[in-house]
């Protein structure tokens, strides 16, 4: 379910940009995290772009860690031209994870917001790498469960909930597709 779901917003945003500039993207950062993520971005104006960016992990660096998340986001580039230059942008995020750590399993959600800045190098007309960097304000609530309990026994602890500020960066290669 998740994953059609997925695939139908990324054909609905193809469609929808028969006539724009279309990039597709992968950020690097995550990529090193061993956290598989894929971007779209359409041009939407003249100095505006809309993105989506999914990602999504099984086990990162040898710990049980299972997460998915998609990143929608707005860009405004000040140099006047979309994928050139300086911009500005507004970002959110959602999240699943289900994490094993030591002797504690956590599973629960997460949903971020924040703003960014960064600067798009063009290597040729079709390939970019983009340097951004921002502060993202976070909300989480997950539950905590010994990970060998009996989860309807006493293993489960009461909710956790938060708010952390997190600091945002990212390296992206992009290909402009037209």
């Amino acid at each position: 379910m998740k994953k059609s779901l997925i695939i139908g917003i990324f054909m609905l945003m193809s469609m929808c940009a028969s006539a724009q500039m279309v990039a597709v993207k992968t950020d690097a950062v995550k990529d090193l995290a061993m956290i598989p993520n894929l971007g779209v971005d359409l041009v939407v104006g003249a100095k505006h772009t809309l993105g989506l960016q999914l990602f999504g992990t099984g086990n990162c660096w040898g710990n049980k860690v299972e997460t998915i998340g998609l990143s929608p986001r707005f860009r405004y580039w000040i140099s006047g031209r979309p994928f050139t230059q300086v911009f500005l942008g507004v970002n959110a995020q959602v999240a699943n994870y289900n994490i094993e750590w030591s002797n504690w399993k956590y599973q629960g959600n997460s949903v971020a917001a924040g703003l960014e800045v960064g600067y798009a190098f063009n290597l040729s007309q079709r390939f970019n790498i983009e340097l951004s960097g921002g502060t993202d304000l976070m909300y989480f609530s997950h539950k905590e469960y010994r990970v060998r309990d009996n989860y309807f026994n006493y293993g489960e602890k009461a909710n956790a909930n938060g708010t952390i500020f997190c600091p945002r960066l990212e390296v992206s290669f992009v290909y402009v597709i037209r």
